[in-house]
Parts: structure tokens; C-alpha cells; sequence
């Protein structure tokens, strides 16, 4: 092993990789793009293979280590420039809830179960979905979430907040939930059909606390056609 050849092929490889960031900005972790992620893990790879092989000398080195990050600059500076590259390469945000109403087709696409996504509300202090006007998968798996005007301002220090669980998840009634919270399936039946609810398989998300009583919504309720424009 030539450990000169591989000491340098080092420092050109941390140096190439150094600039590639340099050249994509400034940007943290939670910033990269699927995209990002794939160019580094595949130049990572194409760094140990060629490190490890004595046949390949620098320059093939250097030129492999150049002709791979100046495609990376050439892409992200068309994601800059053109919204069609910067959908291909960088995403767009998925309008999951919109104005209260959940896109079906859409939630069905990130691939997350609605407890999960009660889940992700909870860790920002929103214990409803009540509470949630729109709401935002963005490109690189964040959320973000606009509460109803009502539910932004302060609480008044005396106003407890409520514990709510999930009793109809897309159709299926939570039997374990009911079970928990000391209810029976016959009673979610009957409080549905005041509600005017006559076959829960309609029934995309039913909330229910004992301080608040249930926030349901049915198919009827949600947007299941593919919208126009940048934010799908």
C-alpha cells in the first residue's frame, strides 16, 4: 500500500467534500433535501472505492472528486433558477390540512398514520386537531402548522388543558382506546348517530374528550383531488 497516494487522496477527498458543502450554502442537517443526502452518501461511496485501490492514481481521483461535485453545484443552481428542477430536486411542501380540512390524498402519500400525526402535533403543544387550520409536510420531512386565530392566542392561566384520544382512525374503531377511557363500541355508535354519523367507515378521524366531546370528519369532509400549483 502506497500510504503516501492515500494520505493525499484523503486530504483531496475531505477538501472536494468540504467545498461541495460550501458551494450548497450554509445549510444544517434538518435543511438538507432527500437530494443532498443522496449526492453525499454516493460521493462517500465513490471516495471509498477508489481510496482503497492502489491501480487509480490522483488525478483520476481528483477528476472523478470534481466532475461529481460541479453536477451537484450544476443541479442545486437549477433548482435556484427553474421551478421545474427545484420540484425534481428539491420537493415541495404537501398541503396535508388545508383551511380544516384533511387532504386525503395527499396524507395517503407521506405515508403517516394519524396517530403519528397526532404524535407530531403533541410535540408542538397542539392537542387537537381542532386546533389545526393548515398544516405543512415540508421537503425535507419538517411540519408546519397554522392554528385557528382562536386557539393562537394566550390561555388564561386558570384554563387546564384537555386530553383527547383518537376513537375512529380511516374507518376502524380503536376498541383499545374505547377499552382505556372506560366507554364501549355501543356507546361510540349511538353518540355518532346523534352526531349524524350512520356508518363510521366514513368517518376519516374522530376525536373525543370529556372536556370538549368529539371533532370528527368524514370522506365528504376532506380533499381528495390533486390542487394546482406550487404547493401540492
Amino acid at each position: 500500500m502506497d500510504y503516501g497516494l492515500q494520505a493525499l487522496k484523503l486530504v483531496v477527498g475531505l477538501v472536494t467534500l468540504t467545498l461541495t458543502f460550501r458551494m450548497l450554502g450554509k445549510k444544517n442537517l434538518a435543511q438538507l433535501s432527500p437530494f443532498d443526502l443522496v449526492h453525499v452518501i454516493v460521493f462517500g461511496g465513490i471516495l471509498d472505492s477508489i481510496f482503497y485501490d492502489d491501480e487509480i492514481g490522483i488525478l483520476p481521483f481528483i477528476f472523478t472528486a470534481v466532475v461529481w461535485s460541479l453536477s451537484i453545484y450544476t443541479m442545486d443552481l437549477l433548482a435556484k433558477k427553474f421551478n421545474l428542477f427545484r420540484s425534481v430536486f428539491r420537493g415541495t411542501p404537501d398541503h396535508i390540512i388545508e383551511n380544516g380540512k384533511l387532504n386525503m390524498r395527499l396524507f395517503d402519500r407521506s405515508n403517516i398514520e394519524m396517530e403519528e400525526l397526532r404524535s407530531i402535533l403533541r410535540q408542538k403543544d397542539i392537542f387537537s386537531l381542532r386546533e389545526v387550520k393548515d398544516l405543512f409536510l415540508e421537503p425535507d420531512g419538517r411540519f408546519s402548522v397554522i392554528r385557528y386565530a382562536k386557539y393562537r392566542s394566550g390561555k388564561d392561566s386558570s384554563e387546564e388543558d384537555y386530553y383527547n384520544v383518537l376513537l375512529i382512525d380511516e374507518g376502524e374503531v380503536q376498541r383499545e382506546v374505547l377499552k382505556y377511557i372506560g366507554k364501549s363500541e355501543e356507546w361510540l355508535m349511538s353518540e355518532m348517530s346523534a352526531l349524524g354519523v350512520s356508518d363510521v367507515k366514513d368517518v376519516v378521524y374522530c376525536e373525543w374528550s370529556e372536556e370538549e366531546g368529539f371533532y370528527y370528519r368524514t370522506k365528504d369532509d376532506c380533499i381528495h383531488e390533486k390542487r394546482e400549483g406550487y404547493i401540492n
